[in-house]
């Protein structure tokens, strides 16, 4: 039998509408879940342990910048999951109410959470400012062993 040569559908429009709609379905179950079941896991809140640790040993006033940054965040971020509750647990007449304070939680943690964010860019711009400084005293130590072993090499030549 020979192949015919009729032009078939493309599944690709269909693939991508199945790929948008599942993606959707994704997000919106993940905004659904209840404010303790949105927490990052554990490995997270042990970096930042971790790194407010360090900051305490090195530096105690961007720790104590940092705590408070910190605090702060996640203060707003739990307002922020109640005001969404709040939001969808409220019917359709009420929603209009719960929609401000909503509005202004998100923007207070939006606003926290940058600040926590610029923080953290500071630290780490000053640490590789550090960095920075450091390799290039290795490096001018390498060029000053290098120009010694130069030395070296004319002295065994005589």
């Amino acid at each position: 039998m020979i192949p015919s040569r009729e032009r078939r559908p493309m599944l690709r429009p269909t693939i991508v509408a199945v790929v948008v709609a599942v993606a959707a379905l994704v997000a919106t179950s993940a905004g659904a879940q209840p404010a303790a079941e949105r927490r990052p896991p554990g490995k997270q809140d042990d970096a930042a342990d971790a790194y407010g640790e360090m900051l305490r040993r090195t530096d105690s006033a961007a720790h104590a910048r940092y705590v408070r940054l910190r605090a702060a965040r996640d203060a707003s971020l739990a307002e922020l999951n109640r005001a969404q509750d709040r939001y969808r647990s409220a019917g359709p007449e009420l929603r209009a109410v719960a929609l401000p304070q909503m509005r202004a939680a998100r923007k207070k943690y939006a606003a926290d959470e940058a600040a926590f964010l610029d923080f953290l860019d500071e630290r780490d711009r000053k640490t590789l400012e550090q960095y920075r400084a450091a390799t290039e005293q290795i490096n001018t130590l390498l060029e000053q062993r290098a120009r010694a072993r130069e030395d070296l090499g004319e002295l065994t030549k005589e």
